[in-house]
């Protein structure tokens, strides 16, 4: 899988002019495989240019641009970048049937040892402040694969801990090096796919993203019933994974990020005509401390405090939040409430997958027709249109909540309550994607900002279910729990109406939003 190549003219070294005569413009741009901007003095003739050497991709088709890879090259860079996404969703999550082994061996509470998971979940939420700049430098792959490889370091680092403080410290830094994909990764998706693709490429994205959280459980309770050390092998699994995916898509995925695929273009071109002035508009930038503080760390936080991104990543957040509470309350249910043995117990954890599976193809169906609309407004983004899906999935996460709570008494069949649980995770599937897709829309020139403050507030929101949930669902019984959340999503179920009714006027007065650029 390597990218387009393109042929560079053999000429002598030193001789510049015999490649650029008159002022520098190649004889054949398309040969070159660079698009040249000739120089043009103030009165018309050619002259000296600061972008006579600029380099950039020659029009729309052209094939080193990734946007114009092959469909089959396109689906294979998504799927090695979602199964690097997969490794740290996985991971979170894996740990949850274990926790009672690891509150046994250090001789602590279970929600001392849950930790684990929420320090886990507060290391991804921090991922993306830390290695967004590292992309944008240094390309996707560096800023993914190379972080992604080193969580699998601190994975290793888990299993073989001797001391709890041990194994809430790797799990946090297994966390963080793992946000690198969850967060990068959708810029890939940016990088390869044109906007009437996309939508789609980023459902079935996130079916192999958000299936980690609902597989995990069943795989973490076989382990733990393996033997003393079951708990240990979570995490040898979780490094296994890591190391082998990293391996694989550094070799066979290609550099996705444009400015850096330019930048390599120029660098062939000053090597194959000894003229160093060819350059890349991203070889004249250069990030510095300030920027990284105001652009990746700052900003996000200063647009949470805006209605828009304050209501939709408290939303978005909310509802990821109920998805890892599943995952919870599923082993309370059926373990606790109805008896069943451990790994029988986490199975019902499937109904959730199948959930985002049909949240799914809600979203592919509802992502046409914003195609259209699209189309039908010249292209121009409309975001409140964003929140079809939404609007049917509000009521849907709190249906399944009390559909959950309360057939949980052993009387009813065990089908009641993990329809429940697939009627709530279809929900929470158009939740998620249709508060993402609106704040992209609705801030495209500071989408990445957005898109972190997203991951930090569903990343804050994760961490704290799994605390409580347990308390919760132990202390209040399980109809009661899962309805005391319900009714929270129940009073959430305005969000969306209320930005599709008045996002636009909510819109002109957010300093950051494109509509007011």
């Amino acid at each position: 899988m390597t990218s387009p190549t393109y042929k560079v003219p053999q000429v002598p070294p030193g001789n510049p002019e015999s490649f650029c005569p008159e002022g520098g413009a190649p004889t054949s741009p398309r040969t070159a495989g660079v698009a040249v901007h000739p120089p043009v003095d103030e009165k018309g003739s050619k002259g000296s240019d600061p972008n006579q050497y600029l380099v950039t991709f020659e029009g729309e088709d052209d094939p080193y641009c990734p946007l114009n890879w092959s469909f089959k090259k396109k689906s294979f860079t998504t799927m090695m970048y979602a199964c690097c996404t997969f490794g740290p969703q996985f991971s979170s999550s894996v740990y949850g049937p274990v926790i009672g082994d690891v509150a046994t061996l250090y001789n602590v509470s279970t929600e001392v040892a849950t930790l684990g998971v929420s320090l886990f979940l507060i290391g991804v939420g921090f991922g993306p402040m830390v290695f967004a700049p590292v992309s944008e430098v240094y390309g996707r792959k560096i800023g993914v694969i190379v972080p992604f490889f080193i969580s699998g370091l601190f994975a290793i680092g888990c299993a073989t801990a001797s001391n709890l403080q041990t194994v809430l410290i790797m799990r946090f830094f297994q966390g963080l090096f793992g946000g690198a994909p969850v967060s990068n990764s959708g810029g890939v998706l940016g990088d390869i796919w044109r906007p009437e693709a996309r939508g789609i490429a980023l459902v079935c994205y996130s079916f192999v993203v958000a299936g980690g959280p609902t597989i995990a459980p069943l795989i973490g309770a076989s382990l733990s019933v393996s033997g003393d050390n079951g708990w240990r092998w979570t995490s040898y699994l979780c490094a296994a994974y890591t190391f082998v995916v990293a391996i694989i898509s550094a070799i066979t995925v290609p550099e996705t990020y444009h400015p850096v695929l330019l930048s390599k273009k120029a660098k062939t071109m000053r090597t194959a005509t000894q003229n160093w002035a060819w350059h890349s508009r991203h070889d004249e930038w250069d990030l510095t401390f300030s920027e990284i503080v105001t652009k990746h760390m700052a900003r996000p936080f200063a647009m949470l405090l805006t209605p828009i991104v304050a209501a939709m990543c408290t939303y978005a957040a909310f509802a990821f939040g109920i998805l890892y509470l599943g995952v919870i309350a599923i082993p309370v249910e059926f373990r606790i409430v109805r008896g069943w043995k451990e790994v029988p117990s986490c199975l019902p954890a499937l109904g959730m997958f199948v959930g985002i599976l049909i949240g799914g193809f809600m979203n592919i169906y509802f992502g046409r027709r914003y195609a259209r609309v699209l189309l039908a407004n010249n292209g121009k983004p409309i975001p409140e249109e964003r929140l079809k899906a939404t609007r049917i999935g509000c009521f849907l996460m709190p249906l399944g909540l009390f559909i959950f709570g309360w057939t949980s008494n052993p009387k009813y069949p065990w089908i009641a309550p993990v329809s429940g649980t697939t009627v709530m995770t279809i929900g929470f599937f158009t939740i998620f994607q249709g508060c993402l897709n609106y704040l992209v829309d609705a801030f495209l020139r500071f989408s990445a900002s957005a898109i972190a403050a997203t991951t930090f507030a569903r990343s804050c929101f994760a961490a704290a279910f799994p605390l409580f949930g347990d308390i919760m669902f132990n202390n209040l019984g399980v109809p009661w729990g899962s309805s005391l959340v319900g009714f929270v999503a129940v009073a959430m179920i305005p969000i969306p109406f209320v930005f599709y009714r008045f996002g636009p006027e909510i819109r002109k007065r957010n300093p950051y939003s494109s509509q007011v650029m």
